[in-house]
């Protein structure tokens, strides 16, 4: 799950995917907002992080219930099926005697309240057989990509495991290069990649610093609070 995470003086703001954006600070931190008549500005600061954040590839719907945003990925998935506008294959869709239309998912098995709804079932069973063969390309080629990604930033970095140069692949103990990069070597990417978007605030590293342990040492990977 994406996250955003910014820096707000003594708070920690986190955003996800949905735009839901997460201020945790002790409650004198928000009585001395109220003093100081920060609020207005902090909430528009607040607002522009969650929208920035927001992907569209989520449902978004906010729960009547819950008031969160429902975090279906409608793009492996297709349509939300709990927040669509118009019955989907797979529903039942027999019109309710209140208004609007069963939900029932029909390819968990027949919808025991509309019987009638059987060659309905057998068509959900056809076309979710179809969509997750199309979910399973969509997730090989999502993984593909972020592999040849992973590959394509390791390789901007030196590999602190057999010293290999930015750009050059990395080699085994007899000298001999390998496909494969060392691990310590991707964990070093991925670290510089979270040190280039934002400081932390458990080491005190900078932007573009990377997050050291307590003996001064370059820690393997960047601490949470980043």
């Amino acid at each position: 799950m994406p996250t955003t995470v910014t820096d707000v003086p003594n708070a920690l703001c986190q955003a996800d995917e949905t735009g839901l954006v997460t201020v945790r600070a002790v409650p004198a931190w928000w009585r001395q907002r109220v003093q100081e008549g920060d609020l207005p500005d902090l909430a528009e600061e607040f607002a522009r992080i969650g929208e920035e954040a927001r992907s569209d590839d989520v449902c978004g719907v906010l729960g009547r219930t819950t008031l969160r945003p429902c975090r279906y990925n409608t793009r492996l998935h297709g349509p939300c099926p709990h927040h669509c506008e118009t019955p989907l294959g797979f529903h039942c869709a027999t019109e309710q005697k209140k208004g609007g239309w069963c939900r029932r998912d029909l390819r968990e098995g027949p919808c025991r309240n509309h019987p009638d709804s059987y060659d309905r079932y057998m068509a959900a069973l056809r076309i979710d057989e179809e969509e997750e063969l199309r979910r399973q390309a969509v997730r090989e080629q999502e993984r593909r990509k972020a592999a040849e990604e992973l590959r394509a930033g390791t390789l901007g970095v030196a590999c602190p495991y057999c010293d290999a140069l930015p750009g050059g692949s990395c080699v085994r103990r007899n000298g001999e290069e390998q496909v494969k990069l060392h691990v310590p070597r991707e964990k070093l990417w991925l670290h510089t990649e979270a040190a280039s978007t934002v400081a932390c605030s458990y080491c005190g590293a900078a932007v573009g610093e990377l997050c050291r342990t307590s003996s001064g040492k370059i820690a393997s990977e960047p601490h949470s609070y980043r």
